[in-house]
């Protein structure tokens, strides 16, 4: 098994440690001349995350700063603006309550969602009073569903010695992995997984395979984790019928089919 890594459910980077970023860059100039560029931190932004949008290689000494929605620099779509002189922002008509535009140029978004996906453009005014611009782009992934997973009658597990576990979900364009105490699941001569990944299948069980359960969804930019399933087996390899048990979790969806009493 490895540990799991990529985004995490609804993982979030907190806007002090994307500030700490855009820090880093203020002070930090290239050693030649290059074009302006607008960085997107994080690249792959989920609804109601904070966003940074990062200007590098800008001009030397400039007088102010500018942001617009789309590419065109016009009134109608100013964010704000910064004067360095008089260290003073003023909001513009597309500011929503959500952006600050820091001293160095950088623009910061908080609790983004997808209506902020598009074009962001930079307007520069330099010491000579010319006019420098570059755009930027920002797309906001939608949150993933929590999926839940269903288990096999407990009946049939007992008498079979194997257990089918389904992840259900009514997304699409992703894809599922599998957990088991923390761990990503490999298959394995008794672990088996369906082409599409939603059913995890282990024939027959054995006493390594005890533990706690669930699947993963991934898209792009985001995942979600369902809810947790314990599997208990004795050291025979046979499943403790009345132990398997659904652990209660907060955001979890649970479905099973109770053994008799």
């Amino acid at each position: 098994m490895e540990a799991p890594s990529g985004p995490g459910s609804r993982r979030r980077v907190p806007w002090n440690r994307l500030l700490l970023a855009a820090s880093f860059f203020t002070f930090w100039t290239p050693p030649t001349t290059a074009q302006l560029t607008i960085e997107t931190v994080p690249p792959l932004a989920a609804e109601g995350s904070s966003v940074l949008l990062l200007a590098h290689n800008m001009t030397e000494n400039p007088l102010g700063y500018a942001w617009y929605t789309g590419e065109r620099v016009e009134n109608s779509q100013l964010i704000a603006s910064y004067r360095i002189a008089t260290n003073v922002t003023t909001k513009g008509p597309a500011h929503s309550g959500r952006q600050t535009l820091y001293p160095n140029g950088t623009l910061l978004i908080q609790n983004v969602n997808q209506k902020d996906t598009g074009s962001y453009t930079l307007l520069i005014t330099k010491d000579d009073l010319q006019k420098e611009r570059q755009t930027g782009h920002l797309h906001v992934h939608r949150l993933l569903q929590q999926p839940s997973i269903q288990v096999s009658d407990p009946m049939d597990r007992d008498k079979e010695n194997k257990v089918v576990i389904t992840c259900n979900t009514n997304e699409t364009d992703i894809t599922i992995k599998w957990i088991c105490n923390g761990q990503y699941i490999k298959t394995t001569k008794n672990i088996f997984l369906s082409e599409d990944g939603k059913k995890l299948t282990i024939d027959p069980i054995k006493e390594e395979n005890a533990g706690k359960y669930q699947c993963e969804i991934f898209n792009i930019g985001t995942s979600n984790k369902s809810g947790i399933f314990e599997l208990k087996a004795k050291k025979s390899g046979r499943l403790h019928q009345r132990e398997a048990r659904w652990l209660e979790v907060t955001a979890g969806r649970i479905s099973v089919r109770r053994p008799l009493q």
